[in-house]
């Protein structure tokens, strides 16, 4: 891949800054891009590898005595227009840590190693690697955990997650079970608060067979005394205990997590969403690859893990396969990834989704853009009948 993706780290030293870059290359190992498409850039080195059209992404760590290094650097990262994230050890002491260049800017705490997935996940999305949209399903059953669901639901919100909880998320006049479905196909990762009594109800069983279909990456929250559960695929346990919860009594239906348990079940989801989206991309890309073998079509995956094909007439068609629901920005994001790699030859780019689950209405919203949008729409289950058409 001749561009590399850059992430530049200025300012002060950080104690947590190996442990964030080990993080992130596991990550991108999960995504299926070499640690080799990472360009590690720092004050030592700026002058001779930054590339000022390259995807960038700047850590800009805040000083705890006012003295701010390599300004003139982020001059010049901010006459480029790139991303700048400052980061501070108090956001409370932001103005005083972070220089008048960024005051402007959404500051990061990073204050303990719990703070670090969160990180990651900020660069992923600002190198594009990530979807910015951060979607949350909480299957629980209701006479057990809604406490601790609602506790959650509002946690992982403040967190900038956009969180599916039955009781608030489906507005009234909605179809329920129609709504539940499409907003599990459009999310990045299911908690499911794993109660003795979780497979007793018809809907809780269904999420977790609904989850497992769509690959979906699964966090289980186990109670105190209960077991994980093995139906799960894609699934990481998170073992409960008494001490756990604020009132020690995780019986009592009103029981309620303590503030660090909260803390490392985020912590847990961050961390467990990069890798339930590659999965999910990859079943996309499996599939596709799998009709274009079927109708004699050749296709190359390429590093940022789009898709080339050639039409019959030679000229080159661009498929970027999309978790979820095509939203606005997934459009726009399409077109900046082709400007980067565009030829010649390319003459059309198509989002390739699972549209199964999604709601109807959406669908008729996204064949109608087909019709008006340079980027046009694939259904995957439909692939193979479009590949003898090109």
């Amino acid at each position: 891949m001749e561009t590399k993706y850059q992430i530049i780290k200025i300012g002060s030293d950080n104690i947590f800054y190996n442990e964030v870059l080990d993080t992130l290359y596991h990550h991108i190992a999960e995504l299926g891009l070499a640690k080799e498409s990472i360009l590690e850039i720092d004050e030592n080195n700026f002058k001779t590898e930054y590339k000022g059209n390259a995807p960038t992404f700047c850590l800009y760590f805040g000083s705890d005595s006012g003295s701010f290094r390599n300004t003139d650097l982020l001059d010049i990262l901010i006459k480029d227009a790139n991303l700048i994230l400052p980061i501070a050890s108090d956001l409370d002491m932001f103005s005083s840590q972070i220089p008048k260049e960024l005051a402007n800017i959404n500051g990061f705490e990073l204050a303990t190693s719990n703070d670090i997935e969160k990180l990651v996940s900020c660069i992923l999305e600002g190198l594009s690697l990530l979807r910015l949209s951060r979607r949350l399903f909480i299957s629980y059953k209701r006479d057990e955990s809604s406490t601790v669901a609602i506790q959650l639901f509002e946690q992982l919100e403040k967190n900038g997650f956009d969180v599916f909880l039955d009781t608030h998320s489906i507005r009234p006049g909605e179809p329920f079970q129609e709504e539940l479905w499409h907003r599990m196909a459009d999310t990045d990762v299911v908690i499911l608060l794993n109660t003795p009594g979780f497979l007793n109800s018809n809907w809780t069983t269904q999420e977790l067979a609904k989850a497992n279909s769509m690959s979906i990456g699964i966090l289980q929250v186990i109670w105190p005394s209960h077991k994980l559960e093995r139906d799960a695929e894609l699934s990481i346990p998170f073992q409960l205990s008494d001490s756990d919860f604020g009132n020690n009594n995780f019986k009592d239906p009103k029981s309620y997590l303590n503030s660090i348990t909260i803390s490392n079940i985020i912590s847990q989801v961050e961390s467990l969403r990069a890798r339930s989206l590659a999965s999910r991309q990859d079943n996309i890309i499996t599939e596709f690859i799998s009709s274009t073998n079927r109708v004699g079509k050749k296709a190359d995956l390429q590093s940022e893990k789009f898709i080339t094909i050639k039409r019959s007439d030679g000229k080159e068609l661009v498929i970027i396969p999309t978790v979820g629901v095509p939203q606005a920005f997934t459009y726009n994001q399409s077109e900046e990834l082709v400007a980067r790699i565009k030829s010649k030859n390319t003459v059309e780019v198509y989002l390739l989704f699972d549209h199964r689950n999604i709601r109807e209405k959406w669908l008729k919203h996204l064949d109608w853009l087909d019709n008006y949008l340079p980027v046009k729409t694939i259904k995957i289950v439909k692939a193979e009948e479009w590949l003898k058409t090109i």
